[in-house]
């Protein structure tokens, strides 16, 4: 892939005015889905999103620390009741979503697919870039502790799958503004080529190269 995809992805739809795509968060994942399931979208990126919510849901990974991934994916998903209602969090959000994108799927597959990226070495990598984050600011919206996160990754690295945890981190790095020193970036470029991302998936945290 040469882009992001997956859940990583549909963090994006959460920008500062979302609301605009749907009066709930639940609306502006059917929305997307709508579009890229239909026939002059691409039924693929739907796949892949479905597959990145089977593996953390067949995880055993917390309300808590799924919730601290998809923050950092989705900076503007509100931390506050809407109407009156409470937004969904951890396991019931990933069931939500899948709810949603679920009638646009070609092939719908109910079994928790194969992590890909497992190798220890990959898995270590990943940790180690996760402890190098350095928070230069909150989160908006919603103070999350960047030590969650960081321990968040780590356990879907080791947990469910390095690859996925990866682009979680990409992610981190630039919620927080966390600064990519030399050495990082090339352990960054290394670990984008070991899971076959292309090259454009580094440009989430290519501002934030130092030297």
């Amino acid at each position: 892939m040469e882009f992001d995809f997956g859940l990583t992805a549909l963090g994006e739809q959460f920008h500062m005015d979302w609301r605009y795509s749907g009066n709930t968060p639940q609306d502006v994942v059917r929305g997307w889905a709508e579009v890229s399931g239909g026939d002059e979208g691409s039924p693929e990126d739907v796949r892949l999103l479905h597959e990145d919510i089977q593996l953390l849901l067949a995880s055993s990974l917390s309300d808590e620390e799924l919730h601290a991934l998809w923050r950092v994916a989705a900076t503007y998903y509100p931390d506050f009741p809407a109407d009156g209602v409470e937004p969904p969090r951890g396991r019931a959000w990933l069931q939500d979503v899948d709810r949603e994108i679920r009638p646009f799927l070609r092939e719908p597959v109910d079994a928790a697919p194969a992590s890909r990226g497992t190798s220890a070495s990959a898995q270590s990598a990943v940790c180690a870039l996760a402890e190098r984050l350095t928070p230069q600011r909150e989160l908006p919206l919603e103070p999350l502790p960047a030590r969650a996160v960081i321990a968040a990754v780590q356990r879907c690295a080791t947990e469910v799958g390095a690859a996925l945890a990866f682009r979680f981190l990409l992610r981190a790095y630039a919620a927080y503004d966390s600064p990519v020193a030399a050495d990082s970036w090339q352990a960054f470029e290394e670990l984008n080529r070991h899971f076959g991302y292309g090259k454009f998936l580094l440009l989430t945290i290519d501002y934030l190269k130092e030297g």
